[in-house]
């Protein structure tokens, strides 16, 4: 069984399988990108949202630090959210 399919699944695997690491890598990537912008980069911070997110609504902000698992990608957030 492909690991993607294990994880979603919710059955035992390997989190230190080479891909796992490789996409988890990536999301630590934009996690920090976005924890590291400055307080004036509302645009920049808006981009890398809606990039990282499976769904980021209209007026949503995040103030950093932001932690997630997955750098958020499995995350829907609606309008308007504070965080």
């Amino acid at each position: 069984m492909p690991i993607k399919n294990a994880i979603h699944s919710q059955q035992v695997y390997d989190p230190t399988d080479e891909s796992i690491m490789a996409e988890q890598e990536l999301c630590m990537e934009w996690l920090y990108a976005y924890n590291h912008t400055r307080p004036s980069e509302h645009a920049k911070r808006a981009q890398l949202l809606k990039e990282m997110l499976a769904e980021c609504g209209a007026g949503c902000w995040i103030e950093p630090p932001f932690h997630a698992n997955w750098g958020g990608k499995h995350k829907h957030l609606g309008d308007f959210l504070l965080r």
